[in-house]
This record gives C-alpha cells, sequence and structure tokens, in this order.
C-alpha cells in the first residue's frame, strides 16, 4: 500500500452542522471516516453545533467539535456546552482553536486557556485536536506558533489527553512535507491529520481558500495544478497527494492521515475516492 492511501485509511471529515443532518445517507460506497469535524460558524449556535455531533454519533460515527476560545463568554459556558455535549452525543473528542475575532468575548484568549480549565477531564473528553499551520498564519510569527504548539501538547499530556495535530489544506506539498519535517525534528510525535480539499469548481476553492488565509499565490495554485488564469472547470486533490506521497519516505512522518474538506459535497467526495481508488489499485485501499 502507498503512503497516500494509507494515510486515507481512518481518514476524517468536516461537515457543517446543515450537512450533519444528512451524514447518515453518504454514499454507501464511500468508505466511513474515523471523525467527523463540525466547524465553529458565528451565525450558528450551540443547539445547533449539539444537534449535529448527535446526529453525526446517531449515524454511527465520531463527532469532533470545533470550540472557539474567544467566541466563549466565559466557565459557565465552556462548561455547559462540553456537559451537553457529552450528554447528548457522547463527545470525547474535540478541536480546540484560538478564534476568528480579535478581541476575545470572555477570558479565553486561545486555546491553551480551554485547555488549562480543567473542564476537558471534568466532562470525558480523550483527545482534544490543535491547530497546525504549514502555511504560516497571516497574523501570528512562526516561532511563536511553534511554541503555542509545544505548551499545548505539554499541558495536554499532563492532563492524561491524547491529542492530534490537524492542518488547513494546503496548495503546495512540498511546504506541508517540509512543516512536517520541522514538527517531527522539534520531538512532537503525536498523530497528524494533513488538510486537503475534496473535488469542487476551481472558482469555490479560491473562494474558500481566501476565507481560510490559504495561500494561493500563482506559484502555489500552479503547484496544485491549477492556473489563477483559468478559473472554469474543477479541481481534486490527486496532484497535491501524489507529491506529498513521492516525498514522504524523505521525512520521519509518523502516524499521518487524511482530514477532507469537502466543498463541492459529499457525492462529490464519494466519486473522487472510487477513482482515486482505481488508479491506485484498489484491492488493498481502505482497508483495516
Amino acid at each position: 500500500m502507498t503512503a497516500t492511501r494509507a494515510m486515507l485509511d481512518a481518514y476524517s471529515i468536516e461537515a457543517t452542522t446543515k450537512d450533519a443532518a444528512a451524514i447518515g445517507a453518504l454514499p454507501q460506497d464511500m468508505p466511513r471516516p474515523a471523525q467527523v469535524f463540525v466547524p465553529y460558524l458565528h451565525e450558528e449556535n450551540d443547539d445547533q453545533r449539539i444537534a449535529a455531533c448527535a446526529a453525526i454519533r446517531a449515524a454511527g460515527l465520531e463527532p469532533v467539535p470545533h470550540l472557539s476560545a474567544r467566541r466563549l463568554e466565559g466557565l459557565a459556558e465552556l462548561d455547559r456546552l462540553l456537559h451537553d455535549l457529552r450528554e447528548q452525543a457522547d463527545v470525547r473528542c474535540v478541536f480546540v482553536i484560538a478564534g476568528d475575532i480579535a478581541t476575545a468575548a470572555g477570558p479565553f484568549n486561545d486555546s491553551l486557556s480551554l485547555i488549562e480549565t480543567g473542564l476537558f477531564e471534568k466532562h470525558g473528553i480523550e483527545n482534544v485536536g490543535i491547530a497546525g499551520h504549514p502555511d504560516d498564519h497571516p497574523e501570528v510569527p512562526d516561532n511563536i506558533l511553534w511554541d503555542a504548539m509545544l505548551a499545548k501538547i505539554a499541558a495536554l499530556e499532563a492532563r492524561g489527553l491524547q491529542t492530534q495535530v490537524v492542518t488547513q489544506f494546503s496548495f503546495d506539498a512540498n511546504r506541508v512535507l517540509d512543516w512536517l519535517g520541522e514538527l517531527r525534528a522539534r520531538g512532537i510525535t503525536v498523530p497528524v491529520r494533513i488538510g486537503i480539499p475534496g473535488p469542487t469548481s476551481v472558482r469555490t476553492l479560491l473562494r474558500y481558500a481566501a476565507r481560510c488565509g490559504v495561500a494561493a499565490s500563482a506559484s502555489a495554485v500552479a503547484k496544485y495544478g491549477l492556473s489563477l488564469s483559468r478559473l472554469l472547470g474543477n479541481a481534486g486533490p490527486d496532484t497535491f497527494l501524489d507529491q506529498l506521497n513521492a516525498g514522504l519516505d524523505s521525512v520521519t512522518s509518523g502516524e499521518v492521515r487524511l482530514h477532507l474538506f469537502p466543498f463541492g459535497g459529499f457525492s462529490k467526495v464519494a466519486d473522487w475516492m472510487e477513482q482515486f481508488s482505481r488508479r491506485t489499485s484498489s484491492s488493498t485501499l481502505f482497508a483495516a
């Protein structure tokens, strides 16, 4: 089995609260994701997020809600949210982010401050995901990102909690490989999920890149197999995955899986998986 095909085993995927209601109706030929992440969208409320996680759990899948530190107004809100997620959706894994607002709504300015509350252990959370930034961060210097990651992992280990690093998607596989190599060189051995966009239109992909702060220069998208002068048609992650697979042997990668952003919808993801399976010899793809 190639490294890329191994990464597709136990992949994870994102589902908005709207998509989560239909998660049980994923195409039957689409392998089941190991985890389903529910992103934090500011226009939605906690009841919607909890209901989405409950729908994912009812479908026999593992819900992983995002928690946005700067959007939380206080300790009581976090306590109540974690309680309800556990009680109504049996949530055991969460993904913590600082959030996309400059001024925090409450006392939590970053994801480390959530970890240090002790509420994750109180409510039976077993695994806390943290963010990785192969394309850097538009506002935070690289050295601060690395220091913050090490501090979060140390805090989680001290509390007996497992963790995984989940990255934003990127157009540049070599940049991801360099970042992964540095991650391991810094002694960070936790599992990593590399974000990739599912197949969608070129325009949609670039729109999401702008929204998510993903570098989309002419040179970056060219490495992905796109051209900024040709915005018609669809784009899939095959070229990126081929480049990633070719370079994995050059780094001590450890446990690496894929995290899918289904910008074009679940049906397009299912079709792409079937085609990718055939192209890479389907007999061993997605093996348990």
